[in-house]
């Protein structure tokens, strides 16, 4: 209903094809932060049109030149990730600066449709031709470290991660959905050392047993200062009479109580 597949000639690979596209779906997220942009500083942010957000590591140099470049790039325009671009001519210095920042724009969008902002460099290379990257990914997102950062680690420093750095802060998503959290609770979990394991069940051991003294205590106060209210009340004799008399009482209470019982059965028949 809303999906095909569809064999593609190049690749000899299927692919999963929309059956109805809907343009207004068709919006990248950059697009989004622009419009947000335009519309708080209006006519000033008019230079923003084509602009990425850039945000370099501490202590990156920018030189004079390579500001100036920056610049101009910024300024660049490209073809939307979503738009079509076999009907265009490829083969101009022009198109290809806009085919090189339309990858960028296809990157970007393609981390902002995941949950934590971050994916892995081989999963990018196998939509490589189906998305019209470069070759080589890992040296293309480096000349862009302004947005994206890789992280090298996990398997040795085999694993390559790409991170859509405005989507960071200080190493912890801007905006963390429910999905997110609940994957660092778990692996929180997961990391979570035996031996921190064994100590965190002793100190809870601890509390309970703590907990259970002071409960012992009260119990036994509330006893105590119930004996005392109940030795100094009237008609009670003090010492071994008073033991007496509440050992008669006791027994005449149970007596009573068979009585009861008795006259309870006998109505009861």
């Amino acid at each position: 209903e809303f999906f095909r597949l569809v064999d593609a000639k190049e690749t000899r690979n299927k692919y999963i094809e929309l059956v109805e596209f809907d343009p207004k779906l068709a919006t990248c997220a950059i697009e989004d932060a622009r419009e947000r942009v335009y519309r708080e500083r209006g006519s000033e942010a008019e230079d923003i049109r084509f602009s990425f957000l850039i945000d370099f590591p501490p202590g990156f140099k920018i030189s004079k030149y390579f500001r100036v470049a920056m610049w101009k790039w910024q300024r660049v325009p490209y073809w939307s990730p979503y738009e079509d671009v076999s009907g265009y001519d490829l083969r101009s210095i022009e198109a290809q600066k806009r085919m090189e920042k339309r990858a960028v724009a296809t990157i970007h969008e393609l981390l902002s449709l995941t949950v934590e902002k971050k994916i892995t460099l081989e999963r990018i290379a196998h939509f490589r031709m189906a998305m019209n990257l470069p070759k080589k990914l890992k040296e293309f997102l480096l000349q862009h470290q302004g947005i994206f950062y890789i992280s090298t680690r996990g398997n040795n420093g085999k694993l390559h991660t790409v991170f859509l750095r405005e989507a960071y802060r200080k190493g912890e998503l801007v905006e963390p959905n429910d999905l997110y959290l609940a994957r660092r609770k778990l692996a929180e979990l997961v990391i979570l050392s035996p031996r921190k394991a064994t100590v965190d069940r002793e100190l809870i051991g601890h509390r309970r047993s703590k907990l259970d003294d002071e409960m012992g205590q009260v119990t036994r106060a509330y006893v105590e200062d119930a004996c005392e209210d109940f030795k100094g009340g009237d008609g009670v004799g003090q010492g071994e009479d008073a033991e007496d008399d509440l050992s008669s009482d006791v027994g005449s209470d149970v007596d009573s109580g068979d009585e009861d019982d008795d006259f309870d059965d006998s109505d009861a028949k």
